[in-house]
């Protein structure tokens, strides 16, 4: 995939080769992992084809605003929610190692498996469909928090994937406030609509942490990861 044009990249693939090597989903065949998905996409598109249908919010589907606001809806119903335990703005470090130390908080396949995620696995979900459907949705990200943005020429949207109902704002200040940074601290890819490719390097930044919560068990994993997300 990383070796062909960036827009080729199935992001849906490349979160369910990120687990593959994880022992947690040792038992998840990718067949499963995908008839799963699969019927979760499929779920998304036949909820936001009857909002059409009732006219809801409005019966114009070329508005991007309305399709944006079916989409979040649509993804809503499917009942996943932020891990209780961890919904705070600020983690101390052993809430942070305990998030990542369970694979099912950080990834993509845990989310499905329980319904409960985290900042880390909620935009994927977000991600991975709408790159299905053809949603012009991306991973956006800075400090230790990631959301999704809607993004086109006649709309631009930040889309909170924790909150418990659709929260959207065009205005990224409310981001760096809760990170408890300023516009001058900004770096890299902070804010910025991330490739697919840098999606990809975001799972092994992940996964990364995951192997340096096992207290050295993983470290040559951790450091190959490390490398594969510094180059990606």
């Amino acid at each position: 995939m990383l070796h062909g044009k960036d827009e080729d990249i199935d992001l849906a693939l490349a979160n369910w080769l990120i687990v593959a090597d994880v022992p947690e989903f040792h038992d998840l065949t990718r067949e499963a992992y995908f008839a799963q998905l699969d019927a979760m996409t499929d779920q998304v598109r036949e909820r936001m084809a009857g909002m059409q249908a009732k006219g809801w919010p409005n019966s114009d589907s070329d508005n991007p605003e309305t399709r944006c606001q079916r989409f979040c809806s649509a993804i809503l119903d499917l009942h996943c929610a932020y891990a209780e335990e961890f919904r705070e703005e600020n983690l101390t470090s052993a809430q942070m190692k305990a998030l990542y130390a369970n694979p099912d908080n950080i990834f993509l396949a845990g989310l499905m498996r329980t319904k409960r995620g985290s900042c880390v696995s909620l935009p994927m979900l977000y991600l991975v469909i709408g790159q299905r459907l053809g949603m012009p949705v991306h991973l956006v990200s800075v400090g230790k928090h990631s959301w999704i943005r809607w993004d086109e020429p006649r709309f631009r949207m930040n889309i909170e994937t924790t909150a418990e109902k659709i929260a959207w704002t065009p205005d990224e200040s409310v981001y760096l406030d809760t990170e408890g940074m300023t516009r001058d601290q900004v770096e890299g890819t902070d804010l910025q609509d991330l490739s697919n490719r840098q999606v990809i390097a975001e799972l092994f930044f992940v996964r990364r942490g995951h192997w340096d919560t096992l207290d050295g068990e993983c470290e040559a994993q951790s450091c190959i990861d490390l490398e594969r997300a510094s180059t990606g």
